[in-house]
């Protein structure tokens, strides 16, 4: 069965940004970037671990917590690889490419995908030398007529705590006005689930900037 996208989507030119390398020090992803070695925004929040997950783990124990981790990451990168290329659009392949699964969880989430427009970025390396931290972005798009972060997130059920997945696109936006000088205040999350559930939390990213220099500013004191 070969997939389809149910858009064309428009993109805008956007300044070249330089190439970042990623690598590892002390256990944590960073990106080498023209100003320096700076840590992931992933690896930043990834101390903020949220009190039910580490219930959760503490549960079922570290083997089955890390087997089911392992899966939904292989989810959520073939959902995102579907992403990509419908955004790009590009062939999407063949449903076999994929699995059913993330095929139906990248057909959920069309109807949300459709308000994207002047896609300036897809998989887009960013740093801003200022909080020295760097990351990679999902989307740098138009969405519902405003200049915004997009990112996609997939999980067995919608969870309405979305605190960390701003944090993270709140970092994205001021690290594109930052190398771009083109301001970003919009953050959006597209969240879909295995039961079925899709759903998009949007808010200004200036809300976030405050926890995330928190962050920063925590990293640097442990450092």
């Amino acid at each position: 069965m070969i997939l389809t996208s149910t858009k064309e989507y428009s993109h805008a030119e956007y300044p070249t940004l330089p190439e970042l390398t990623q690598t590892n020090i002390g256990g944590k992803r960073h990106y080498l970037t023209p100003d320096g070695s700076f840590i992931s925004i992933t690896s930043l929040l990834s101390s903020q671990v949220p009190d039910s997950i580490r219930s959760w783990r503490e549960s079922v124990g570290n083997d089955v917590a890390d087997y089911v981790m392992r899966t939904a990451a292989r989810r959520g990168t073939r959902v995102h690889k579907l992403v990509e290329l419908a955004l790009k659009n590009k062939p999407l392949g063949d449903i076999t490419d994929y699995g059913v699964l993330p095929f139906a969880l990248f057909s959920r989430m069309q109807p949300a995908l459709d308000k994207i427009e002047q896609i300036r970025a897809l998989e887009q390396p960013l740093y801003n030398a200022e909080l020295g931290v760097a990351g990679t972005a999902d989307t740098i798009c138009s969405y519902d007529g405003v200049p915004s972060v997009v990112d996609y997130k997939t999980t067995s059920k919608i969870r309405e705590d979305v605190e960390r997945h701003m944090i993270q696109g709140a970092f994205y936006a001021s690290a594109w006005t930052w190398q771009t000088k083109m301001p970003i205040d919009q953050v959006v999350i597209i969240m879909v689930a295995e039961d079925g559930g899709m759903q998009v939390f949007k808010d200004k990213s200036s809300a976030h900037l405050g926890k995330l220099r928190e962050l920063v500013e925590q990293h640097s004191f442990a450092g």
